[in-house]
């Protein structure tokens, strides 16, 4: 199977359990450079898990992962370049309590050695002009809201110049008010050309920034198109089901 010059990932027959419950099963998809492609389906089955194998937080039980034609599980290469390359942006937002916005940011730049303090620093502080936070360099998690943590934690994600986006349902966990401020920075970053790929409840969201919707359901993907062939010709049962609960 050759990758296409522009195919970023490929997922070749991924199949995941935990114990008896089979929660990914015989998945393959390609992700070409500058795709959104949009995570939909109901809860257990299998979206986050997916995702969490394209950075190497699960490892797959059967399947390849390609990486630009590299196999991210193959011997010698390690999680770390892939986490350097693929970027992960998660519910919970996941930042350092005890370090400022600013350090946050730095940190893995400065530790992985991919920047000095100094270009860490200028790094970060566009990145918070970039995402609506310049001023906010020396305040602590603690200091800010939800939708506030959630900007730095992707401004974070970013600092490392990654290839490709993962987002974890990266509103879930925020008051309504303030999943406007971060859907806006992805649509952003998505305008930008950035590849992605983004587990979403947010129905409107995924039509408005994806070009290409996955269905989740039972540990396949059982439809896939463009958000207009997803959500206004939809085929398979259970996807008409599911969008007419949540409509």
């Amino acid at each position: 199977m050759n990758a296409k010059p522009n195919t970023i990932i490929q997922v070749q027959n991924l199949s995941k359990s935990f114990g008896n419950l089979q929660v990914l099963k015989n998945i393959s998809l390609d992700v070409y450079q500058g795709d959104v492609i949009a995570i939909i389906g109901p809860s257990g089955c299998g979206k986050s898990t997916f995702i969490r194998h394209l950075n190497m937080l699960e490892k797959q039980d059967e399947g390849k992962i390609l990486f630009n034609g590299k196999d991210i599980y193959e011997k010698g290469l390690h999680s770390r370049f892939v986490r350097e390359r693929i970027g992960m942006v998660f519910q919970q937002f996941n930042l350092f309590k005890n370090l400022t916005v600013l350090k946050n940011i730095m940190l893995a730049p400065v530790t992985l050695h991919k920047m000095t303090k100094s270009e860490a620093e200028a790094k970060a502080k566009e990145l918070l002009n970039k995402v609506g936070l310049s001023g906010y360099e020396n305040h602590y998690p603690s200091q800010l809201s939800g939708g506030q943590q959630q900007r730095i934690a992707i401004a974070r994600a970013m600092a490392m110049n990654p290839d490709v986006l993962l987002f974890d349902e990266p509103t879930s966990a925020l008051d309504p008010e303030m999943v406007g401020e971060v859907l806006k920075i992805i649509k952003d970053l998505a305008n930008s050309g950035m590849t992605m790929l983004i587990v979403t409840h947010e129905m409107n969201f995924a039509k408005s920034v994806a070009n290409k919707v996955l269905f989740f359901s039972e540990g396949i993907i059982k439809e896939q198109g463009t958000p207009q062939e997803i959500f206004e010709n939809p085929k398979d049962e259970r996807l008409k089901e599911f969008l007419s609960v949540i409509h």
